[in-house]
């Protein structure tokens, strides 16, 4: 009797242990299977603005995404990435570092080029988002190309650099639903400018390996691209720019609120400022910049914080920011490429920009900024462009003041929320949600056939 009684708890012993290894064994899969196909759980219902369509996150391998942030210290030839791409793409918060910000939790050293990150980050919370793809509207390609492209800088062979590329577009056009309607529906994000992703051989600098050819491949030619500066041609008509990200990220719409008013009070000390450096001789941006530097030196009413090193540029939060609290304009010449995230930084601090070419603002977004260019900037025109303070002095006060609320009102807008704030909290569209809105209107009018601008008939 003592033997069967043994013998049944050693057999049951042995199913259970075989059963509970299975499990185990199955388990990632089965965890991996759960988030795919279920949405994450919240304790308070948010309902979807009704001007976003209902949009799909694609569950790519991790080798497009997460497998870039896990090898952070590899991304950059010439320095470690891993502190910028922290919390999200976020960076790491101000207030450990800083006294200016020791009570602001929503401030982080954010990366210039950090936005495909961060719009990931905000997209996998967002009320918009379907995981049913018969419900969706449209796609979203969580790829980073602020990761992967200056991993590659200085890779000579063609097809090494554009591997990676290449396989993330003949891996989403494979799906039906992209075949459908040749990428219409498809929207990818990019923390990098256009000239990074779009290889031309016929450079004279001889630096065009540094570029990849992601924005080249032909099924991507209908897919929206979302990027922080785009080309001025009509052969990227579908690419659209996007705000730099800046410092700020609210968790709510009163810490909104409250940084809007903060700005408003600000004591401006000065008639203007300028952060950044120069450029060295030949530079395109040469002589705009010569001449701002030496114009704020030389006035008493400019504020100038003159960045040596292009590394540690977004690494002064205090002086940026404190700097642009301080004056009524902030000046904005050309840099490196047409655009800059100062542009950004001065209407976080309320601070109205000041530009001196079209390519810097007007013509790269439109989605975020007044249609009148007059209502929140100044254009300065090159023959004025020695004469910066007679221009910005003779502005009538109660115009600056007109001008700056309008900026100050835009921040909203051109602002990256925290990722995990809800709809609720926020009260209002920020920098991806007016993305969403805006690539709504555009897919809707291609569905219906009222974008004259699009070729697509079948998309009904």
């Amino acid at each position: 009797m003592k033997l069967k009684l043994f013998s049944f708890f050693f057999f049951s012993l042995v199913v259970s242990y075989t059963s509970l290894s299975y499990f185990t064994s199955n388990l990632d899969v089965l965890i991996k299977f759960e988030t795919q196909k279920a949405p994450p759980i919240s304790s308070k219902k948010q309902k979807c603005d009704p001007d976003i369509a209902p949009f799909y996150i694609y569950e790519l391998p991790d080798r497009f995404n997460k497998a870039l942030l896990s090898n952070c210290t590899k991304l950059d030839p010439w320095w470690n990435k891993c502190p910028y791409v922290e919390n999200q793409g976020l960076g790491q918060p101000l207030y450990k570092k800083s006294i200016w910000y020791n009570t602001r939790s929503n401030w982080y050293n954010t990366y210039q080029f950090s936005a495909d990150m961060i719009f990931h980050a905000r997209a996998v919370n967002h009320p918009c988002r379907t995981y049913n793809l018969s419900s969706a509207l449209m796609f979203y390609i969580p790829f980073y190309p602020s990761l992967y492209a200056p991993s590659f800088f200085l890779e000579t062979n063609f097809t090494r650099h554009d591997a990676m590329v290449v396989d993330l577009v003949d891996y989403i056009s494979s799906f039906p639903n992209f075949q459908r309607h040749g990428g219409h529906d498809h929207f990818l994000v990019s923390g990098i400018m256009v000239h990074d992703l779009v290889r031309t051989p016929d450079k004279k600098d001889g630096k065009a390996f540094r570029s990849n050819n992601l924005l080249n491949l032909p099924k991507l030619l209908n897919v929206s691209i979302l990027i922080i500066e785009r080309k001025q041609l009509h052969k990227y008509k579908n690419h659209f720019g996007i705000p730099y990200p800046s410092y700020f990220h609210p968790r709510s719409k009163a810490e909104m609120i409250s940084w809007q008013n903060e700005v408003r009070r600000s004591k401006r000390t000065h008639l203007f400022s300028f952060v950044g450096g120069a450029r060295q001789k030949g530079h395109i941006a040469e002589m705009y910049r010569s001449s701002v530097i030496n114009q704020c030196k030389r006035s008493k009413r400019c504020l100038l914080v003159f960045c040596k090193y292009w590394a540690s540029a977004w690494d002064a939060a205090d002086e940026i920011l404190g700097a642009m609290k301080r004056a009524r304009f902030c000046l904005q010449p050309p840099g490196d490429t047409a655009t800059s995230r100062s542009v950004f930084d001065s209407i976080l601090a309320g601070c109205i920009p000041v530009f001196f070419t079209d390519l810097m603002a007007y013509s790269q977004y439109e989605w975020y900024i007044p249609e009148n260019r007059e209502d929140w900037s100044v254009f300065i025109r090159p023959e004025h462009l020695y004469r910066i303070e007679d221009v910005l002095s003779g502005i009538p006060e109660k115009e600056v003041q007109r001008m700056r609320e309008v900026v100050i009102g835009m921040i909203p807008q051109v602002t990256y929320v925290y990722p995990g704030a809800t709809r609720a909290e926020i009260g209002f569209r920020d920098a991806v949600d007016t993305a969403l809105v805006e690539l709504t209107k555009r897919v809707r009018h291609i569905k219906h056939g009222t974008d004259a601008s699009s070729t697509l008939a079948t998309f009904l």
